[in-house]
């Protein structure tokens, strides 16, 4: 059954308006952003705003909170302060985040050392080689000054992990200082 002229003529142009539509929807403009948003974002979709967890609105007859003094004195930042050392403080601080690697004593003979310089370990099985001991405190400590030793702390190194995510800045300085304390600190263990 053949199909008629005018029948073809509205099949052909149905087609080339779909060609046009689809051509201009994957084109990228100067703004990188389409005419035509065939696939529109799927939680703009009035089906999808039941599944959205409710909003909490603000209590009737509420105001902005405006602060005393304006934003300069609410935006006002104070300086850092460091809290006072407490060697005591600082040596549950070792004993608790640094002394199973690093001994009680600083040593780099805790009870995980063992097992950093085993075979077995996940960073040799990992990386193909074996990692070295932990460090000796008492050894290295003269080798960087307290604002490597921070970041280190901080960042982590190798296997060491980050106690930046764990403790202060605060804790983190306390047991920096425990390491050079002379007197009462890990210099003690000499």
């Amino acid at each position: 059954m053949a199909m008629s002229a005018s029948r073809r003529r509205t099949l052909l142009a149905g087609l080339l308006g779909l060609f046009a539509v689809l051509a201009a929807a994957c084109s990228v403009q100067e703004t990188n952003a389409y005419p035509v948003d065939l696939f529109t974002e799927m939680h703009y979709a009035q089906s999808n705003r039941a599944q959205e967890p409710p909003r909490l609105q603000p209590p009737a007859q509420s105001i902005a909170h405006e602060s005393v003094g304006g934003p300069d004195v609410s935006l006002a930042v104070p300086e850092f302060q460091r809290r006072p050392y407490n060697s005591v403080v600082a040596a549950q601080l070792f004993s608790v985040n640094c002394s199973v690697c690093h001994g009680v004593n600083g040593r780099g003979d805790g009870p995980a050392a063992a097992h950093l310089t085993s075979n077995q370990s996940f960073w040799n099985t990992t990386n193909g080689a074996l990692y070295g001991p932990p460090a000796n405190l008492l050894d290295t400590r003269a080798q960087r000054n307290e604002g490597i030793w921070f970041t280190v702390l901080n960042s982590g190194i190798t296997v060491m992990p980050a106690f930046g995510k764990q403790l202060s800045e605060e804790d983190i300085w306390d047991i920096v200082t425990y390491l050079f304390d002379e007197e009462t600190g890990l210099g003690t263990a000499q």
